[in-house]
C-alpha cells in the first residue's frame, strides 16, 4: 500500500455552507421575539435536523470512500448504500492527469484523470488530496511494475535456456530425446523466449551431440 486516503475534506463544503445558514436562523431567532420570534425558532430547529441528518449522512460516505494506490493497481471505492469501485492494474494505466482551480491548489485538492487501456476508458476521481503528488507516485509504480515485469521475463527466459542446454543423457550411443529437445527450442522460439540467432546456435549444438 503506497497511498491509501480519504476524500480531501472539501467533501464537506456544502454542509458547512448549510451550517452557516442555520446559524444565521439561530441568530434571527435569539434577535427577534414575539410571534415572528417563534417562527424562526420552528424553522431554525427544522433546518437544525435537516443539516445533522444530511451531514451526519455525508460523513458515512465520506468515511466509506477510499482512494488508494499500491504497487499492483489503482483502486476506488465508495458509497455505504450503494456501492462502487474501480481497481485499475497498472500496466494498463496509459496516462495520468490531474487538475487544479487556484482555489484548489491553496486547499491542497484537486481531480485525477487515469486513462487506461480497457472497456472502461478514462476514471476520474474527485477530491483528491495532493493529486501533483498522486500522479508522481502512480506514475513511479507503473515504472516500478514494469521493471518487475522485464525481470520475471529475463528469470523465466534464462530458467528456459538453461533447460533447453541440459545435458541429455544417452543410451547405447543413441539420443532418444533430441526430437524432444528440438521440439522444446521450438516452442521458445514461438513464443518469442529466443531470438532466431539463438535458436539457430542452440539448434547447431543440439544437433552436434548427435
Amino acid at each position: 500500500m503506497v497511498i491509501h486516503s480519504h476524500p480531501h475534506w472539501w467533501f464537506f463544503w456544502k454542509q458547512v455552507l448549510a451550517g452557516v445558514g442555520v446559524l444565521a436562523l439561530a441568530s434571527l431567532f435569539v434577535i427577534t421575539g414575539g410571534a415572528v420570534g417563534t417562527f424562526f425558532g420552528w424553522v431554525t430547529l427544522l433546518a437544525l435536523v435537516v443539516w445533522l441528518a444530511n451531514t451526519a449522512y455525508q460523513f458515512i460516505q465520506w468515511q466509506t470512500t477510499r482512494f488508494a494506490v499500491t504497487d499492483q493497481r489503482v483502486a476506488y471505492q465508495s458509497g455505504f448504500f450503494h456501492r462502487r469501485g474501480v481497481s485499475i492494474p497498472l500496466n494498463r494505466v496509459n496516462n495520468v492527469n490531474f487538475e487544479q482551480s487556484l482555489i484548489a491548489r491553496i486547499l491542497g485538492n484537486g481531480i485525477v484523470t487515469i486513462e487506461s487501456a480497457g472497456e472502461t476508458g478514462d476514471s476520474v476521481f474527485e477530491n483528491i488530496p495532493h493529486p501533483e503528488q498522486v500522479r508522481q507516485t502512480i506514475f513511479q509504480q507503473v515504472e516500478a511494475d514494469e521493471v518487475s515485469d522485464s525481470e520475471r521475463d529475463a528469470a523465466a527466459l534464462a530458467r528456459a535456456m538453461q533447460q533447453s542446454a541440459a545435458p541429455v543423457p544417452a543410451a547405447s550411443g543413441e539420443h532418444p530425446n533430441t526430437q524432444e529437445r528440438l521440439r522444446q527450442l521450438e516452442e521458445l522460439r514461438a513464443q518469442g523466449l529466443v531470438s532466431d540467432e539463438e535458436f539457430a546456435a542452440k539448434r547447431a549444438a543440439i544437433l552436434a551431440d548427435l
